[in-house]
């Protein structure tokens, strides 16, 4: 699962298809920067990387990231980690998260594991089986 970069001098932005549960918080939380009506639905340059960083933190399921170019530092692992189910089957997991899918190591903070078993990319939910 590669990610598609969104590029704006103070902050890039990383979005991995794949993760996303459509939990919206980005667009509920900025819509300046995060329109799905609009190409790119990213657009980091129409925000500060201060507000961009905190929505893209509520991200629960990890499909957004970012990197920012203003020496200030990035997002920190929450200590302990926290894991959250949820009454669909979803566990919210946010932490120091390794996780191996199909072999390769993956190493996050947040992300949202399926719980129903009918995903289509374990151990990641998709919204494709009764969880949703």
């Amino acid at each position: 699962m590669e990610p598609k970069e969104y590029v704006s001098s103070d902050i890039n932005v990383y979005f991995t298809p794949g993760l996303c549960i459509h939990a919206a918080e980005c667009v509920k939380g900025l819509p300046s920067v995060f329109n799905t009506k609009k190409r790119p639905w990213i657009n980091p340059e129409n925000g500060v990387a201060s507000a961009i960083a905190e929505i893209v933190e509520r991200c629960p399921s990890g499909a957004l990231q970012y990197i920012r170019h203003d020496n200030v530092r990035g997002e920190l692992p929450e200590v302990p980690t926290i894991v959250n189910a949820h009454t669909n089957g979803q566990l919210e997991m946010r932490g120091d998260l390794h996780f191996t899918q199909y072999e390769q190591p993956i190493v996050t903070y947040r992300a949202v594991v399926c719980g129903c078993g009918q995903t289509g990319n374990s151990p990641f939910c998709d919204k494709k089986g009764s969880c949703q």
